[in-house]
C-alpha cells in the first residue's frame, strides 16, 4: 500500500548515485518494496562506481552464493592501483595542509590562503596538485 504513494521511483531519474543510496537504504528499512528488488536496485546503481567490495557483496546476496566473479577481483585490484596512485600525487599537497604551521597561519579568506601557500612554497603546489590530480571527463576548475 505504502509503494502506492511513493515518489521515489519518479524522482530517482533525476538525482545523483550519492542521493539515491540513502533513499534506497531509507526503503529497505521501511519495508516498502520487497527486499530482494530493493538489493537488486541498489547492485543497478552502485555496479558502476569504485565501490567493489560492497557490490561483491550485493551480487552474493542477489544469486545466494559465496563465489565471486573474476571481474570483481580485476576491478577490486585495478581501485586499489588507482587509489594508491591518486595518494602519490596528493601527498605533497597532505604533507603542507597537514603541517601545524600552516594550519595556524591559513586565515579564512581563500584568496589569501592560497597567496600564503604560494609565497610559503614558491608554488611547488601546482593547481592540479590542488585538485587532487583527479582525471575527470569534465573539465573542473578548482
Amino acid at each position: 500500500m505504502a509503494s502506492k504513494y511513493d515518489l521515489t521511483p519518479r524522482m530517482v531519474s533525476f538525482l545523483d548515485r550519492h542521493l539515491v543510496f540513502p533513499l534506497l537504504e531509507f526503503l529497505t528499512l521501511k519495508e516498502v518494496y520487497a527486499f530482494e528488488d530493493l538489493i537488486k536496485a541498489k547492485y543497478d546503481l552502485l555496479s558502476k562506481t569504485n565501490m567493489v567490495d560492497f557490490v561483491t557483496q550485493l551480487y552474493q546476496q542477489i544469486h545466494d552464493t559465496e563465489d565471486i566473479p573474476q571481474e570483481f577481483a580485476v576491478k577490486r585490484e585495478n581501485v586499489l592501483a588507482q587509489l594508491e596512485v591518486l595518494q602519490e600525487q596528493a601527498q605533497k599537497v597532505m604533507d603542507v595542509i597537514e603541517n601545524p604551521e600552516v594550519i595556524a597561519a591559513l586565515r579564512q579568506d581563500k584568496l589569501q590562503n592560497l597567496q600564503f601557500l604560494k609565497e610559503s612554497y614558491n608554488g611547488g603546489l601546482e593547481k592540479r596538485s590542488w585538485c587532487l590530480g583527479v582525471e575527470r571527463q569534465q573539465t573542473i576548475e578548482c
